[in-house]
């Protein structure tokens, strides 16, 4: 029974020509499969041993296999450059086309019954695709010629077009016996034949030209639907995400930064007298900066001279959106994750040294037309002697009271130079929205560039403060800086939650590196293992920061004025601190625990609230803030500032569990079979506390601020050595204060977890908190104490460090009263 196949079935197939040249070993018998599948089928088998991803003619190999066309040689191979004989060509046509046939005598002496492929080849001959040689054999061990092949197709499949009259290759001649199908198959584009345009029919055809070949034909027996395309995100607009924003400013020097949803053809910073420029303005400028190699010119309109500078462009590369994206425009649930474009634009300042603060905007030139920023100023970095305010600041999240906050710091502490940032920018670092242009008022560059539109519970609208595009921001990284796994997932939400330990990537990675990089390419690794476990990209590729030669950007120092600013990198996953006791009851991932259903699964699981970058004694970390701390340019400074997200003392809910690795429990039966995984956390192994305080804290130490977020409240403490702890990270919300004076003790887990580890109230480091100094509140255990915090959802509270006076001012507005205005809650001084 012959397959009829119609010529519409046959438009569109691809070209795969018999381009590999053909091996002279002869092959020896593949075994017949214990049961064909049908082609398409789910497949679980492990790959040839000789055909991995990437390697020629895998995907064709994989599908013989998946189809039950071949299972291979004895020894896991394919051997796809070796020739492939008669017998064995004559039964993949048979296996792929599925026949049901009984075969009767054998036509053949040299294939009798009971021989390797005796059915396969008596099918051939009673369908008429093989009538054998003149002398009555078949010949199955001989290697099957390109010619040859192409007719046992031609005339299996029988198909209802003619070939086309104007292929041709000088080696097929019209009389040669394989004419037709040869011109057949050139003819549908399935072989081109070789590159100096002959077929050569008479030459063996290797193992893995029969599964090219074989697999593309599948394609016009089995058609399949095409595939829908991506989804993709709207087209951006010819406008810029961002107002301009200042990055590591250095002496006579600083960066400036911005974004767009549109390439351009170029970007650039204009300095001088550039207020009142239009665009109109501009089109001589554009023509002089087409025309210019130079990344700095000088260019002049309406009367005016100016300064411009080139900038460089880069796109983001991990940028996205999904159904939760606050955008009206934002994908259906159905999309998953929507790559989005973003563009980068930075250049460098120069010339500034003893310029004072300059004007300046940016251009970009969007769909043929230039956009300019409004007009801003920047200057070249403080000098020791200079006057400094620097705001701390952390842990914004989208939160309410965000805005208001960062618009009354701007009005209250004047010119802010520099913003220090404890982490916690975003909420879902790869959610592009969340930075720019969420439709809720709470983007992060909105809220700090004076853009936000925020309409409050309170009534009145808040735009945030013009701040960034006036000072550079300092940023250290938390645990919403760090993006989970990506493979697999299908919203951002999903991939955030579920970050891996590398080891454990790098584990898995061991297992699938074959199929995955068969050529061991050491960026495709390291790219496998980033997507399977977690990455801070999007966050170092928003910022330029000054960079530590072991950790980059996620560790570093710089000097802003007279003051030595440390950032690290200091969190963890949060997870939840559900603990079940039984095993079996254990339905999520937690801090404590895994889920029953993913004990044999290390990717599927949580691994408890690991830690993303490790500040043990002796880590590369540790020994980088070693040195720092003994360099000239922390001995030397006015005051030294350690930012770190999560920091060794605290009255919030996040201080514990301990900052430790967490301690992996196998709970197993009485016959060993392992029926939970759960997690401890030793006091005595809390990192902050054993290894990075006696580093800080210590006689004689240079560090006169250790500045975190994390917990959403406000406290503070001071060491017997003199080192000020504070947590100003009360900006929209808060989740608490755990105090004898707050009534309010932390959850412990109960057994078979060790009670001892867990601290239900105070600080696990150890230290007493310190009672705001000029407007503290009662406490609500007694209204006759002090509280020494502020945990409050109603009142917001933004921290001015001023560098010269070595003052850290903490200032308190109550957000419900749209009337009210900030009151000074605390004054200390650096020592």
């Amino acid at each position: 029974m012959q397959r009829k196949l119609p010529a519409a079935a046959l438009a569109g197939l691809m070209t795969i020509g018999f381009l590999a040249t053909p091996a002279t070993a002869t092959a020896t018998t593949t075994p017949e499969p214990a049961g064909p599948t049908q082609p398409g089928a789910e497949c679980t088998a492990a790959n040839f041993a000789d055909n991995q991803a990437g390697s020629q003619y895998f995907d064709y190999v994989r599908w013989m296999q998946c189809s039950g066309i071949t299972t291979g040689y004895a020894d896991n191979t394919y051997r796809k450059g070796a020739d492939i004989d008669r017998g064995e060509s004559m039964a993949f046509v048979y296996r792929y086309l599925n026949e049901d046939f009984t075969p009767g005598e054998a036509t053949f002496p040299d294939a009798p019954a009971g021989s390797t492929h005796f059915e396969a080849i008596e099918w051939g001959a009673a369908e008429e695709i093989t009538t054998g040689y003149e002398d009555g054999t078949f010949q199955p061990h001989r290697p099957v010629e390109r010619g040859e092949f192409a007719s046992f197709l031609y005339r299996a499949l029988d198909p209802t077009t003619d070939p086309e009259t104007d292929v041709s290759f000088p080696d097929v001649a019209e009389s040669n016996t394989h004419h037709d199908a040869i011109i057949w198959l050139a003819s549908e584009d399935i072989s081109t034949g070789y590159k100096d345009g002959t077929f050569k029919a008479k030459d063996p055809i290797t193992r893995g030209e029969v599964a090219a070949l074989m697999s593309r034909l599948d394609g016009v027996i089995n058609p399949e639907e095409p595939e829908a395309p991506e989804p993709e995100m709207p087209a951006g607009e010819p406008v810029l995400l961002t107002d301009p924003f200042l990055q590591v400013p250095d002496v006579g020097q600083t960066n400036v930064a911005w974004f767009t949803e549109l390439e351009g053809s170029q970007h650039w910073v204009i300095t001088g007298d550039v207020y009142g420029l239009t665009a109109e303005d501009l089109a001589p400028t554009v023509d002089k900066a087409t025309n210019s190699r130079s990344g700095v010119f000088q260019s002049e309109a309406a009367n005016t001279q100016f300064t411009v500078t080139k900038a460089e462009t880069t796109q983001m590369s991990r940028t996205a959106e999904d159904a939760k994206s606050v955008l009206s425009d934002a994908p259906a649930e159905e999309d998953g994750i929507v790559s989005r474009d973003i563009f980068r634009h930075e250049a460098t300042v120069t010339g500034l040294e003893n310029a004072g603060e300059v004007e300046y905007r940016v251009v970009s030139l969007l769909d043929g037309e230039p956009v300019l920023s409004d007009t801003f100023s920047l200057e070249d970095a403080k000098t020791a002697e200079e006057d400094a305010n620097i705001l701390l600041t952390s842990d914004h999240q989208a939160k309410n009271n965000t805005p208001a906050n960062l618009e009354w710091a701007e009005t209250v502490i004047g010119d802010i130079d520099a913003v220090f940032m404890a982490g916690d920018l975003a909420n879902v670092p790869d959610r592009a929205s969340e930075w720019f242009d969420s439709e809720n008022g709470l983007a992060f560059f909105r809220g700090l560039q004076g853009n936000a539109g925020f309409e409050a519970p309170n009534g009145e609208t808040y735009d945030g403060g013009e701040i960034l595009q006036y000072a550079p921001l300092y940023t250290a990284i938390g645990n919403h800086e760090v993006q989970g796994r990506v493979d697999g997932m299908t919203s951002l939400d999903e991939s955030f939650n579920s970050p891996v330990p590398r080891e454990v990537a790098q584990a898995e990675y061991e297992k699938v590196a074959g199929e995955v990089n068969p050529d061991g390419h050491a960026e495709i690794k390291e790219q496998w293992i980033e997507d399977n476990s977690f990455s801070t990209t999007t966050y170092e590729e928003l910022f330029t920061l000054p960079e530590s030669e072991s950790g980059g950007e996620t560790y570093y120092a710089t000097t802003v004025g007279n003051t030595r600013l440390i950032s690290l990198y200091s969190t963890r996953i949060w997870r939840s601190g559900t603990a079940e006791s039984d095993p079996a009851a254990r339905q999520a991932a937690s801090r404590f625990q895994e889920a029953a259903d993913t004990l044999d699964d290390p990717m599927s699981q949580g691994h408890g609230s690991f830690i993303f970058e490790t500040l043990a004694v002796d880590s590369d970390q540790y020994r980088w803030l070693q040195d720092e701390l003994a360099s000239d340019a922390t001995t030397e400074a006015e005051n030294v500032v350690v930012m770190m997200h999560e920091g060794p003392q605290g009255l919030g809910d996040n201080v514990t569990p301990a900052f430790a690795e967490p301690t992996k429990i196998e709970e197993k039966d009485a016959e060993g079979n392992v029926t939970g995984i759960r997690y401890e956390y030793e006091a005595e192994n809390n990192k902050l506390l054993t290894d990075l305080t006696p580093l800080i804290d210590a006689e004689g130490t240079s560090v006169d601020l250790v500045f975190n977020g994390h917990s959403h409240l406000w406290n503070r403490f001071e060491s017997e050595h003199g080192v000020n702890y504070l947590e100003t990270s009360n900006v929209g919300n808060s989740y608490g204060a755990y105090h004898e004076l707050s009534g309010d003790s932390r959850p412990v887990p109960g057994a078979p977890w060790n009670a001892d580890n867990y601290v239900e109230q105070g600080s696990p480091g150890g230290l007493e908190p310190i009672v705001p100094s000029e407007r503290p509140f009662a406490s609500l255990v007694d209204p006759d104490q002090d509280a020494p915090y502020v945990a409050s959802n109603d009142y917001s509270i933004f921290t001015n460090l001023d560098a010269q006076a070595g003052s850290v001012t903490s200032f308190i507005l109550d957000t419900k009263n749209p009337d009210a205005q900030p009151e000074v809650l605390d004054v200390f001084m650096l020592d």
